[in-house]
């Protein structure tokens, strides 16, 4: 957009409290590398909520995981690809989110991308979270369960037909966005501590 970073800084600052409004220095950073090649922690989920909110043409998808396309639009006029297809290209956290839970390799094209979205929204709805890579391992770890759940509760042991089951993910993972917060909008999973997640997933364990 030809924006330059004061200007950045000014309009993702508008989205901010006064007491979180960030300095040139900081949005300096969160764009540039780190100098010794190594690896440093990423920007909070505020800055990322109000950056989207500034912006709201850019994918959340993109922001975190610096994959895909930037724009809806452009994303959209994209091939479609998946986890595995992404996997394949070659590193990216689409490969680790495989590595850790293989099974997801059965997601088809259209349902990847969808977890994919589905995992962004569960993690922008957190407020005052740290978006690290093993934060994220461990939400896709929360969205596989609840994905793979029901089928598991239903009695189905058997691997299913990939169509039938490419279907099924598109329609629950649908579903589930429907019921996920806004960014910056929700609390912490680990704020319900009454939660009945933890006993049910040593109860139902999943996966095929």
């Amino acid at each position: 957009m030809g924006l330059s970073l004061r200007e950045l800084q000014a309009r993702v600052n508008e989205r901010l409290g006064e007491d979180e409004a960030l300095s040139l220095g900081t949005i300096s950073n969160y764009e540039r590398p780190p100098s010794d090649g190594g690896r440093r922690a990423g920007p909070r989920i505020e800055f990322l909520v109000a950056l989207k909110r500034a912006f709201p043409e850019l994918r959340l998808e993109w922001l975190m995981f610096g994959e895909g396309q930037p724009t809806e639009v452009a994303e959209r006029l994209a091939a479609p690809e998946g986890l595995e297809a992404d996997a394949a290209a070659g590193g990216g956290f689409a490969t680790r989110v495989l590595a850790r839970h293989p099974d997801l390799e059965l997601l088809s094209p259209e349902a990847s991308a969808l977890f994919m979205a589905a995992l962004t929204r569960l993690a922008m709805g957190e407020r005052d979270a740290e978006l690290d890579e093993s934060h994220l391992l461990d939400l896709a770890g929360d969205l596989r369960w609840l994905l793979l759940a029901p089928l598991a509760m239903w009695g189905f042991r058997h691997s299913p037909p990939y169509d039938a089951f490419s279907d099924y993910s598109v329609a629950l993972l649908h579903a589930l966005m429907q019921l996920m917060p806004r960014p910056g909008e929700g609390d912490p999973i680990s704020a319900y501590e009454g939660s009945l997640a933890p006993r049910l997933r040593e109860e139902v364990p999943v996966g095929f």
